[in-house]
């Protein structure tokens, strides 16, 4: 096979799960993350989309809700 056989575009997709729990704090968290990778070939480029929910505390015992985060990243390399 040649190099023109590859794809231009992969996708990566990716999941996390974090537990935390800081001395600091009097109740543990559950943190999850989702997105994807997306490697342009011809452009020697990454780029990552991810969504992630965190933990807001109102007092170090009590997580009141959770608020989503979205994350976008451009990686070129040469």
């Amino acid at each position: 096979p040649n190099k023109s056989d590859k794809p231009k575009v992969r996708i990566q997709p990716f999941a996390a799960y974090t537990y935390k729990n800081f001395e600091a704090l009097g109740k543990a968290s559950n943190q999850f993350d989702f997105g994807t990778n997306l490697f342009l070939d011809g452009h020697h480029a990454k780029l990552t989309a991810q969504y992630s929910n965190r933990p807001v505390y109102t007092t170090k015992d009590n997580i009141d809700s959770y608020k989503g985060e979205f994350l976008l990243q451009l990686q070129i390399y040469l």
